[in-house]
Order: structure tokens, then C-alpha cells, then sequence
């Protein structure tokens, strides 16, 4: 079971722990609440380089790096080139070939959740981006499946 804890005198302990450094922001798609304000929280410790933002296995990477850091929870950082439909899948392509470079997939479910909250991912073509999740391989592509909106940072 998730949950957020309050101290008795009103610390949100999660808040505190993103506060500093000490935690990564990971959001589900059936557990979103608190998202805006925990990635306030993480951006600056992250800016702050606090806790473990100053060592370098949690750094934010780039689409180019992505391939590096197969089966880790990452953040990726990068413009995203080309915005696609394919049937019920929208795909974020951070690279000319989509065969080889570094791709967000959101499927029907992700694509519904941010139709949801107003928002439209394939409007980010020739935006830069924060995107958080597993990336795996996906034939000769580093990709990241996005099930929410959440995990997706216009930056």
C-alpha cells in the first residue's frame, strides 16, 4: 500500500525526504496526487545538487546516454524531435531515425490519462522535455514506456 505520512506537527515526510535529495520522484498511474509539488520539491534539490544529485549514478541523462542505462529508473532530458500516432500509441521520437534513437512510448491508457488533464503529448514535437521511467530495448532503441502524464516535464 502507498501512502503519504504527516508527522504529528505537519511534516510531510516524503516532501522532506525530496527536499533533500534524499529521493527520487516516482509516480503511478493510479497514484498521481501530490506530483506537482514532490517534483518542485525534487527540481530543487536536483538544482540544489543535494543528497543524491551530487553523485553522479543519479544524474539526469540524455537520449544519447539512455542506451547506457538499460533497465534503470532514469531521468531523461532532451528535445523531442518528431511526435507520432501510430493506431492508439503516441510515440516520442528524441531523434531523427526513430529505429535508433531514444523513444518515449505512451499506449491508449497514458494517451487517455493526459487527454484527461487537457494534455496533448504529441503537441511536444520541438520541445525539450524531462520524461522519468525503466528504459529498456526495443530492437535497436533505447525506449521508455510513459504511462501517465506525470512522468512527462515540459521543461
Amino acid at each position: 500500500m502507498l501512502a503519504h505520512l504527516t508527522r504529528a506537527d505537519g511534516l510531510w515526510l516524503e516532501g522532506e525526504l525530496l527536499r533533500q535529495g534524499l529521493a527520487r520522484v516516482y509516480t503511478f498511474p493510479d497514484n498521481r496526487r501530490g506530483a506537482p509539488a514532490m517534483l518542485a520539491l525534487e527540481r530543487e534539490a536536483r538544482d540544489a545538487r543535494r543528497g543524491l544529485w551530487a553523485d553522479p549514478f543519479y544524474a539526469v541523462r540524455t537520449p544519447a546516454d539512455a542506451p547506457q542505462h538499460l533497465g534503470s529508473f532514469e531521468l531523461v532530458e532532451g528535445r523531442v524531435v518528431e511526435a507520432a500516432r501510430v493506431r492508439d500509441t503516441v510515440f516520442l521520437n528524441f531523434g531523427a531515425d526513430w529505429r535508433k534513437a531514444f523513444t518515449v512510448r505512451l499506449d491508449a491508457e497514458a494517451v487517455d490519462l493526459c487527454r484527461a488533464v487537457g494534455f496533448d503529448p504529441l503537441a511536444l514535437k520541438g520541445t525539450q522535455v524531462r520524461v522519468r521511467g525503466y528504459i529498456r530495448r526495443d530492437r535497436e532503441r533505447a525506449l521508455m514506456d510513459v504511462s501517465h502524464p506525470e512522468a512527462i516535464e515540459r521543461l
